[in-house]
């Protein structure tokens, strides 16, 4: 046979495409050939991959690929080259094109591998026939001597399968095989049934390897042979032909005349059914052939009912075990067996005078994801972080599933503190890779909270205390790091935790107020916008930093009402500014967790809450402008850029705050509808003197221009900022060289004093 080229082996899934299509929902194998102007007559760019799509996908086809070498076959490259390239150029596809360059197909190293097969079974095949012409004289000659024997082995092997108290595939061979010759049947089958009532298992004999390739599929048991099964009744019949109900037999069956099918069955449950055709004397199957199949059958089910109970116990006694030890969803140690292997290392380090560790771990961003793109995406995330932190672990070492989001890690006898440190900042990386889930790639972190035995405490309880209170405060200080426990994290953690409950209640007391920060024209100086601020004054703390009460809120869910509240406030404001003659736009900052609100299982319940703010007030829409994170538009880009195209619709501003030190991505500046850059105030202290500052702002502002965007610079302070800002074409300033942020009332009065007019 000749030998194999590309033009054997081209894929059958292969689409057309032109370059500025964007991808659809395809099969996971599907080829995408990507053409300019036109799919049939257009010059060829390239191949696409759904891998190429699930890792961008929101790149057209133009992006997908540019970024790769084109290389190509011609029709008759031989396949030892076509997997050389592949290895080579590390692609999954390569396209085959004719000499005048034009496309016709492609070759993946699936369709390579499933052409081999091909060609390798069709030689198979032929070798075999060839055998077989050899064999068959053979067999003629040594039939008659060995029939004798066979039938005396058939007997004690039936007898030895039956002694068996449990079954294995190649018992259940043996029996049918058994059973077979000594009822001198041409074929015969042994088929299980699973709990369902589908084919389990289906051992036969009689037929070929070859032959039961082109049947295929295993019989269906609508015909005799479910008759068999449904009414647990035997059957035994000369000429299968001649009886109506014979159906259900698969293709490429070899023919069958006379069936002796008998159930397997005990106690009114049917297990199976075995079914004998086609006797080598082409007699008929007799009463004394029925009676024989009738025992083996019984004795069968008797072997069947007994393994499936012993079976049944065995699987039973498992799973309590496994659920009294391991996490469902994880399969890591839960809490019960972490507290039986924390109190093995704490009895062997008192013994031994030696140090053990213990992390106290929380995904970062968990609830968000979860929440937002489903529980079932959720569990998948849970799993995946698992299998990664447990890759950093040594093998006397355990993690645990605390409940949630949380998970513990024992590290039994570290050297010193250090240990600890290195395997915390090994599971931080491993956990900031993106994550695939079901096509969503997203990205977590982990806060990482440490306490060392003996040095932080003497006791596990403690020792779980004290790394929680340590995790916390990793949270507390930004989050994706870890923390090694201080007493001052104790206080920390009673603080943070009375905060909470005050700001559980700060609503309803009227403790929240809104200040107003001044947005000024830098070259008119006039006053054009405030941003909304939000300030917490509380009876036992007094006045608290937002740095503490805001992320609090954030990891609560408590910003969600928060900033319904303020959303409301702000607008109300801002129309009773306008009503007094001093019409201003107003600022509002957003938050991860308004867009992917957890409590309303509703992405789009800010729509709703902007334009119930937007109505109740009477506000203009393009009053009203919203801040948001450059994270919190890359969490989720699907998802953030609808709710964002929906609240464009309803006519308000988007401004991107503390621009420059999150993604920075100028694609998402194309993509998203934003009106306004905000300029980080890290790069404004040092402007007037930092090269690096003053090159990043001046690139903001002329890239902005470029896209027709505002510019506004934050934590403008002294003249000399200001000067050097207007000269780099800044639109808008704020800072405290103009005003800190006020009260409502006193910003009022710098609207009225300072409106229209250079400060």
């Amino acid at each position: 046979m000749r030998k194999l080229t590309a033009i054997d082996c081209l894929w059958s899934d292969v689409v057309r495409v032109l370059e500025e299509d964007r991808p659809e929902t395809r099969s996971a194998r599907t080829v995408f050939a990507v053409f300019v102007e036109s799919v049939e007559t257009g010059a060829f760019c390239g191949l696409a991959t759904a891998d190429d799509i699930n890792r961008h996908s929101d790149w057209i086809f133009a992006d997908l690929v540019e970024h790769r070498p084109l290389v190509s076959i011609i029709p008759n490259t031989g396949v030892r080259l076509v997997l050389k390239l592949f290895e080579r150029e590390g692609l999954d596809a390569l396209p085959v094109l004719g000499e005048t360059g034009a496309f016709i197909g492609a070759v993946t190293r699936l369709s390579v591998l499933q052409a081999m097969l091909r060609h390798e079974r069709s030689l198979l095949l032929e070798t075999r026939r060839l055998n077989r012409l050899l064999n068959d004289e053979h067999k003629q000659v040594v039939s008659w001597s060995e029939r004798l024997s066979n039938l005396h082995q058939a007997s004690r092997t039936l007898l030895g399968v039956l002694a068996h108290t449990s079954l294995e595939t190649d018992l259940l061979q043996a029996g049918i095989d058994a059973l077979c010759k000594l009822l001198g049947a041409r074929y015969g089958a042994i088929g299980l049934l699973a709990q369902n009532g589908t084919l389990k298992d289906f051992i036969y004999s009689g037929i070929g390897p070859e032959t039961a390739e082109k049947i295929g599929r295993l019989p269906l048991g609508r015909g005799l042979l479910g008759v068999v099964v449904h009414e647990n009744t035997s059957l035994r019949l000369d000429d299968m032909s001649k009886d109506p109900r014979s159906a259900g037999f698969p293709p490429h069956h070899p023919p069958m005349k006379s069936l002796l099918a008998v159930p397997v069955s005990h106690g009114g449950r049917v297990y199976g059914r075995i079914y004998l055709c086609n006797k080598e004397n082409s007699e008929p199957f007799t009463p004394n052939d029925e009676i024989l199949a009738k025992s083996f059958a019984h004795s069968l089910s008797l072997v069947l009912d007994n393994a499936r109970e012993m079976e049944e116990i065995n699987r039973a006694r498992q799973s309590l075990t496994y659920m009294a030890h391991f996490d469902a969803l994880t399969d890591l140690p839960n809490r019960t067996l972490l507290e039986d292997r924390s109190r093995q290392a704490l009895t062997h380090a008192r013994r031994h005078s030696l140090r053990f560790a213990i992390l106290f771990i929380d995904l970062d961003n968990f609830k968000a994801i979860n929440d937002t793109l489903s529980h079932q995406v959720g569990d998948l995330l849970l799993k995946q972080a698992a299998g990664a932190i447990s890759a950093c672990l040594r093998e006397d070492d355990t993690v645990a599933r605390q409940g949630g989001d949380e998970f513990i890690v024992l590290l039994r006898s570290i050297v010193n503190s250090r240990d600890a440190a290195l395997v915390s900042q090994k599971i931080l990386t491993a956990l900031e890779r993106p994550f695939d889930l079901n096509g969503h790639e997203v990205f977590i972190g982990a806060s990482i909270g440490i306490s060392i035995f003996p040095d932080n405490a003497d006791d596990m309880g403690t020792l779980l205390a004290n790394a929680d209170a340590a995790m916390y405060h990793a949270k507390r200080v930004g989050k994706n790091n870890y923390q090694f426990f201080t007493d001052e994290m104790n206080y920390a953690a009673r603080r943070a935790q009375k905060l909470e409950k005050h700001l559980r209640q700060a609503l309803n007391l009227h403790e929240l107020d809104i200040y107003y920060q001044a947005q000024v024209q830098a070259e008119s100086g006039k006053i054009i916008g405030m941003e909304a601020l939000l300030r917490w004054h509380n009876d036992e703390f007094g006045q608290v930093s937002p740095a503490d009460f805001i992320p609090l809120a954030e990891e609560t869910g408590l910003i969600v009402s928060i900033g319904e509240w303020v959303l409301h406030e702000a607008c109300a404001q801002a129309k009773r500014w306008e009503q007094a003659g001093t019409p201003i736009r107003v600022s509002v900052n957003l938050s991860a967790r308004q867009f992917q609100d957890p409590q309303r299982h509703n992405h789009y319940q800010l729509v709703d809450t902007v334009k119930s703010a937007l109505d109740s007030s009477g506000l203009p829409p393009d009053m009203l402008e919203l801040e948001i994170t450059e994270s919190i538009m890359m969490q989720h880009v699907d998802i953030t850029m609808t709710i964002m195209n929906r609240l464009k619709s309803l006519g308000v501003r988007f401004s991107v705050d503390d621009f420059g030190t999150g993604y920075s991505s100028l694609s998402y500046l194309k993509r998203f509808p934003i009106d306004t850059l905000k300029i980080d105030k890290s790069f404004i202290g040092d402007i007037v003197s930092d090269p690096s500052d003053t090159a990043i702002v001046a690139a903001i502002a002329v890239m902005a221009q470029q896209l027709k965007l505002e510019v506004v610079a934050e934590g403008v302070e002294t003249n000399e900022q200001f000067d050097f800002l207007r000269n780099l074409r800044c639109d808008t300033i704020q800072g405290y060289f103009f005003s800190k942020p006020i009260p409502a009332e006193e910003a009022s009065l710098l609207l009225n004093k300072g409106f229209g007019n250079s400060p």
